[in-house]
């Protein structure tokens, strides 16, 4: 067993971390308002299990605007949608699938997609559905999770 991990509840939106083995932390996060789903341009949250590819955004200042996966140097709310378009914020750990056929490969990779763990900009729609198939969390939070994940750690989200 991983010493790290995380188990997101799509259902509960809830996302358990266990560090060091042992349950550190209860995050509220959102997921996808198009529910689960792992095809291609469904902008559902893939299920099953997946592992943090990639970890982008090392030292951005709190609520930094990413866009393809690179640092705008902007603020949030430096952009006049920032209340109801759904920016990447702070933070990026990009998740790759590791189950062919249901997250990994074809129309269902959920690397090819562009699934995160984020910030989100408009911090009040935490722990409702409201991202494009991506995991939302507080840019607080995600910067917390950020420095104590590593790269690799498994991911499982729960397909309820």
């Amino acid at each position: 067993m991983t010493p790290q991990w995380l188990y997101v509840s799509v259902e509960q939106s809830r996302m358990y971390a266990y560090l060091e083995k042992n349950l550190e932390n209860i995050f509220v996060v959102s997921t996808s308002v198009y529910g689960i789903n792992s095809l291609k341009n469904s902008s559902g949250t893939p299920p099953g299990l997946h592992a943090i590819a990639d970890k982008i955004g090392d030292n951005a200042p709190l609520n930094t605007v990413f866009i393809g996966r690179k640092d705008t140097g902007k603020c949030a709310k430096d952009f006049p949608d920032w209340q109801t378009k759904g920016y990447v914020t702070t933070r990026i750990l990009r998740l790759q699938g590791l189950e062919p056929g249901k997250n990994q490969g074809g129309n269902v990779d959920t690397y090819a997609r562009y699934i995160y763990i984020h910030g989100i900009p408009n911090e009040i729609k935490i722990g409702t559905p409201c991202t494009h198939g991506c995991i939302g969390m507080l840019n607080r939070e995600i910067i917390y999770l950020f420095e104590k994940i590593k790269a690799n750690s498994l991911v499982l989200i729960a397909d309820e």
